[in-house]
């Protein structure tokens, strides 16, 4: 069951009801908390130990963080936050007969392995005599409501251009006000033990803190100053985000009231309004796999199923390991094994290179961001790298090749952001850093280049593989 409706209320006249916590660690505009608190006097925060074995080591991390700083404000308040183990089903299941709960809340799930996961809880509870009650999620518009803009509403829609049309002409749903559980667990569970986390900081206040900095600061200047990944000019929220941080509501209504002051610029605005289509783009991929849950294992587009990808374990290596002798893309790669984040301009590069340039299977790009990224989600995982390998939701004809020489010298001119995340580089002059194939062979042996020590050589020779693969994805396209 979804939402606010008739069989919320039933629920007036009993005394105890669960959140069930997934994916949304915060109290402000919690609209699985705040229908829970409406239809029980009292309401107990659960969260299921399963849930961290869906994430990668660094966002169980981080998620036990967000954990610990949500447990301790509770405290404050006099409630507790019960941490569950063992099976989701059985163990919540368990709870409310311990707890005495006949409902359980939380927030509806949209990829299929997290739906399936709620499915089977759905399934128990209702064995036991039980209703698990599904609210809104965090999107910032619910996939029905953007999709009864189309004229065939089934099915959703498959292309961004029109969703977006459609999703910024509809009003935002103003932030829930903030809420909390009341319940006091006098068993709650110890949290497991996890490293500690200071970059990004975890928890709702680190999140706020860093909207409030990101709205004072760089959201002036995100459509510019984001676009180099050598500057400090992206939100860096989306680990927020996919934890439920803050809701993309909170966002949305916070750029909209900044947006709407007498004071910021027209060139402010446009910033801030790319950072909205951002926003939607989210919502797209995710609603496109609550409608399209085939996109987890398979191209959106059928004419593309079965194309022959590459599976070859050396190349996969190299790529992953950012040793591919491309300056632009050994940096990406880099950047998102040492800090669990990658920049967006850099990042297409790095997954364009692995589609095209070695041929490489984008599961296998998916995997790696999925092992890798901090703010890791499926649904946006398998969106983009379908986008990004020509076979997803995309207009074009043929896929977007991405030319790893001539991005770096346009989105890091400097060598910047080269020489921070290639340490074998670092103290080349710029040109040399970007390209250093155009080195002298003399000036290649005093720097003991492509020894095991220093920088690889390419690994492919990007004009070759690029227009051969280009060959193969159209003849495969066009076959009939």
């Amino acid at each position: 069951m979804l939402g606010r409706s008739t069989k919320v209320d039933r629920y007036n006249v009993n005394s105890i009801a669960l959140w069930w916590l997934r994916r949304d660690f915060r109290l402000l505009d919690n609209p699985a908390l705040v229908d829970a608190r409406a239809a029980a006097p009292t309401v107990f925060a659960v969260f299921c130990l399963e849930e961290l074995n869906r994430l990668n080591a660094r966002q169980r991390a981080f998620a036990v963080g967000c954990l610990e700083q949500l447990r301790a404000e509770l405290g404050r308040r006099d409630a507790s936050l019960s941490v569950l183990g063992g099976d989701e089903a059985e163990a919540l299941t368990l709870a409310c007969a311990r707890l005495g709960a006949s409902a359980v809340y939380t927030a509806r799930a949209y990829a299929s392995v997290e739906q399936a996961a709620v499915d089977r809880v759905d399934a128990a509870l209702a064995r036991s005599g039980r209703e698990l009650v599904r609210s809104r999620g965090d999107c910032v518009h619910e996939p029905e409501s953007v999709a009864q803009q189309k004229r065939e509403s089934a099915g959703g829609y498959r292309v961004f251009p029109p969703f977006y049309e459609a999703w910024r002409r509809m009003d935002v749903t103003a932030p829930l006000a903030a809420s909390a559980p009341n319940g006091r667990d006098p068993t709650p569970g110890p949290l497991p033990d996890e490293p500690e986390v200071f970059d990004p900081k975890p928890g709702e206040a680190a999140a706020l803190m860093h909207l409030g900095r990101f709205l004072t600061a760089r959201a002036a200047s995100y459509a510019f100053m984001g676009a180099y990944p050598a500057s400090d000019g992206t939100s860096k929220l989306s680990s927020y985000i996919r934890f439920g941080c803050i809701s993309p509501r909170t966002l949305c209504a916070a750029l909209q009231d900044r947006m709407a002051k007498s004071w910021t610029l027209a060139q402010e605005r446009d910033s801030m309004r790319l950072f909205l289509r951002r926003l939607a783009l989210r919502d797209f991929f995710t609603h496109l796999a609550h409608f399209a849950p085939e996109l987890h294992d398979a191209p959106l587009q059928e004419k593309m199923r079965g194309f022959p990808w590459s599976s070859d374990a050396r190349l996969a290596e190299a790529w992953s390991e950012g040793k591919t002798g491309y300056p632009l893309i050994d940096a990406a790669m880099r950047q998102l094994k040492t800090s669990g984040y990658v920049h967006q301009r850099a990042a297409r590069c790095a997954a364009s290179f692995c589609c095209f340039d070695l041929g490489l299977d984008w599961r296998i790009g998916r995997d790696v961001w999925m092992r890798e990224l901090l703010a890791a989600d499926d649904a946006l995982a398998d969106g983009n790298w379908q986008w990004i390998a020509g076979v997803g939701s995309d207009q074009a004809a043929y896929p977007r090749i991405f030319n790893p020489i001539k991005q770096a010298l346009l989105i890091d001119p400097q060598g910047v952001y080269v020489r921070r995340w290639v340490r074998e580089l670092a103290k080349l002059p710029t040109r040399a850093a970007l390209e250093p194939w155009q080195l002298s062979r003399q000036q290649q042996t005093e720097l003991k280049f492509y020894t095991p020590e220093q920088y690889p050589p390419q690994i492919v020779d990007h004009a070759e593989v690029a227009r051969d693969m280009l060959a193969k994805f159209r003849e495969f396209r066009n076959r009939s």
